[in-house]
């Protein structure tokens, strides 16, 4: 009989020749790279940046030789000998993982701003005529705010003035807006997870208080009196949905990233009266629509208890720009039930996004009908 020590050895045996006969078999798949495509792999100034590693593993995924049900060996493979977690993801240091989405230059990516801060005004306009307030929120980059754990990852010195420029562009439409760069960058202490895209608790919290200020400084909602939330000291594992996105969530623990503890609240259900909740003429007061954003770390529960009423919560998770938009504004709920103000959360790595074919016809929709 097998010793017990040793049968608790034995995946991670299993896993070491998984991950030797994977480079193996790697080693083999690049004998069919042609000489040009490893000149290209050449030109690049370090195997070790990012530009390198990303041409390195679009190399190997065009000559794998067993496809793409090993995949996951090779995601493992490239992360554990290169550091190197695909396409979508970043590595910075001290275990700090990023979107890629948020370094990329985007071709025409003025040209994007300015349609979609056009596209958002024809909606603010809209609604106005139905009598409905919108606030833009733009929430600011992970790799912005979380600068200091960048170390070798570069972030375009363009996107310095990318959120104070779009902002400017709603504010010249008449669109109010507000920019949650300043409430995040004065937070002491992190901000977002460190393996996840988005804010963490505190800066989820802190982001809360700032919505409700800036609606109770437009007198469209009021701050309740004692309306914060302690946050929990209780911590629990976070897996990080960075660690999922570049496919090493299924490797043993100590081969992946490390996983992360974050802090987790219980957050109770504001206490309201019908009539503060459903406002004199029947209809919900705050709707809110965005992103995945607006679905972690208790944003919506926080905003709630800052300004002592219920939100409706209408984010989309991979919504983009204008995703939670359009099905929220074409579907039956807000056709029976508009609301008084309606929050718009906008990340700002979607602002400069090339623009797609349904931000184009729900343009035309705007400028053609009503709400």
């Amino acid at each position: 009989m097998i010793s017990r020590k040793y049968l608790i050895i034995l995946p991670t045996i299993a896993f070491a020749c998984l991950l030797i006969a994977g480079l193996v078999v790697s080693a083999i798949s690049l004998k069919a790279a042609t000489p040009e495509e490893w000149l290209e792999l050449k030109d690049s100034a370090n195997i070790l940046s990012g530009e390198s590693t990303r041409r390195f593993t679009k190399l190997l995924n065009k000559h794998f030789i067993l496809g793409p049900a090993f995949n996951r060996i090779e995601r493992g493979i490239l992360w554990n000998l290169i550091g190197d977690l695909g396409p979508s993801v970043r590595a910075g240091c001290d275990d700090w993982l990023y979107l890629s989405d948020e370094l990329e230059v985007h071709p025409d990516r003025l040209k994007s701003a300015r349609f979609r801060a056009m596209l958002a005004a024809k909606l603010d306009s809209r609604l106005q005529q139905r009598g409905i307030k919108l606030l833009v929120v733009v929430v600011p980059d992970k790799t912005r705010i979380e600068s200091a754990h960048l170390c070798g990852l570069n972030r375009a010195s363009m996107f310095g003035s990318r959120v104070v420029s779009w902002q400017a562009l709603l504010t010249a439409q008449g669109v109010e807006t507000l920019d949650l760069t300043s409430t995040l960058s004065a937070m002491p202490g992190e901000r977002y997870y460190h393996t996840d895209t988005h804010w963490n608790e505190a800066g989820a919290n802190a982001s809360a208080g700032a919505v409700a200020s800036a609606l109770n400084a437009l007198h469209w909602a009021t701050v309740a009196p004692n309306g914060a939330v302690t946050l929990n000291p209780v911590r629990a594992e976070r897996p990080g949905d960075l660690v999922h996105l570049a496919g090493l969530d299924g490797l043993p623990g100590f081969l992946r990233p490390k996983v992360e503890m974050a802090q987790v609240t219980n957050v109770s259900p504001v206490a309201v009266a019908s009539d503060d909740l459903f406002g004199d003429a029947g209809l919900p007061e705050i709707a809110l629509i965005g992103t995945s954003y607006s679905r972690n770390s208790n944003f919506v529960p926080f905003l709630e208890h800052h300004l002592g009423v219920s939100v409706a919560n209408l984010a989309k998770d991979g919504g983009d720009f204008s995703g939670a938009a359009t099905a929220y504004f074409s579907g039956s709920t807000f056709r029976s039930s508009a609301p008084k103000v309606v929050i718009w959360e906008v990340p700002e790595r979607v602002i400069e996004k090339p623009i797609n074919d349904a931000e184009r016809k729900w343009l035309e929709t705007l400028v053609k009908a009503k709400l």
